[in-house]
């Protein structure tokens, strides 16, 4: 057995070999066990849902993400909504819309 450790970008190339066996070729399919150290201990991407509970028409989330992430908007009724969102820094952001609603924003 052979341990083959991956470093954030690193490629990983199998060799397969090919055998004869009674004029026939046959290629034996490489078995691997693989470990995503990352995900297992928790330091894989990070999402984060914000509830707004009081229809507002400007919701400003602290997401502690540190990145900016991609963001949903559904209303109470889980109907996808479409405003502005503006990144204040790689923690907050501001979600603006043309009327005052509640519901759920989803960062990823």
């Amino acid at each position: 057995m052979s341990t083959i450790s991956i470093v954030n970008g690193d490629q990983v190339s199998l060799d397969v070999v090919n055998k004869t066996v009674g004029g026939l070729s046959v290629v034996s399919q490489p078995t691997s066990n693989v470990s995503i150290a990352g995900i297992i201990s928790g330091k894989g991407d990070s999402h984060f849902v914000y509830t707004q509970s009081t229809p507002e028409s400007v919701w400003e989330v602290t997401h502690n993400l540190g990145k900016k992430p991609s963001v949903t908007v559904v209303d109470s009724a889980d109907t996808v909504v479409i405003g502005e969102v503006e990144y204040l820094s790689t923690s907050t952001v501001r979600l603006t819309f043309v009327g005052a609603f509640s519901g759920k924003a989803y960062f990823n």
